[in-house]
């Protein structure tokens, strides 16, 4: 009996040492990996020098802003003057020009309009 037991208590503490030590070989490769790649750096951009505008007749202004493939982008601005009736139709819209792959800004003024819109935007990047 007594030699079950110490057999038992011996096998326990070898169990334990390996499992600790194949923690430990595993804790270190993962800080390892972690240290190897640096974590991303972000930065937010200036809003545009120049508005995208459109003034008193229709018509887009677009500005592009950056690669979309690391940053997201929105809008700031959105400013609208002399609108007259329901024919100034009015937008300011971001989204990504499927040929440059960049964030796009667009200021529009619909068919028919006669009024002024400004848009501006920033982006958030990540490198």
């Amino acid at each position: 009996m007594k030699q079950v037991l110490i057999s038992a208590v011996v096998a326990a503490v070898v169990s334990i040492g390996a499992w600790q030590v194949m923690n430990l070989a595993h804790g270190d490769a993962a800080i390892e990996a972690a240290a190897a790649v640096p974590p991303p750096v972000f930065r937010y951009t200036d809003e545009l020098i120049e508005d995208g505008w459109v003034a008193r007749a229709p018509g887009t202004d677009e500005k592009p802003l950056e690669p979309a493939s690391n940053s997201i982008c929105f809008i700031t601005k959105i400013e609208i003057k002399g609108v007259r009736g329901p024919e100034d139709g009015n937008s300011c819209a971001i989204g990504v020009d499927e040929f440059t792959g960049f964030w796009q800004l667009t200021a529009a003024v619909g068919d028919g309009g006669q009024s002024e819109v400004r848009c501006n935007a920033r982006c958030l990047v990540w490198e």
